[in-house]
């Protein structure tokens, strides 16, 4: 079950979450925001839908990874 308007995780979201040790969760957030950020406010190319899903999917996986570290302590 999910909670708010997380959706349930892909088989490979899954995989890489195995791998986030809990003490990298920050870092790997911080990465994954960063990305997305540069992306949607420093870049002049258009986003088309493809872009602005897998954008969705960055921010999906900081999430789950800040409720996975948060639930660990």
């Amino acid at each position: 079950m999910t909670k708010g308007n997380v959706p349930k995780l892909t088989p490979a979201q899954v995989k890489l979450l195995q791998y986030v040790d809990a003490l990298d969760g920050p870092n790997r957030v911080k990465a994954l925001k960063w990305v997305h950020d540069v992306v949607v406010y420093d870049s002049n190319e258009p986003l088309y839908c493809e872009e602005k899903e897998a954008l969705y999917q960055v921010k999906v996986l900081w999430q789950l990874i800040e409720e996975t570290f948060n639930n660990g302590q």
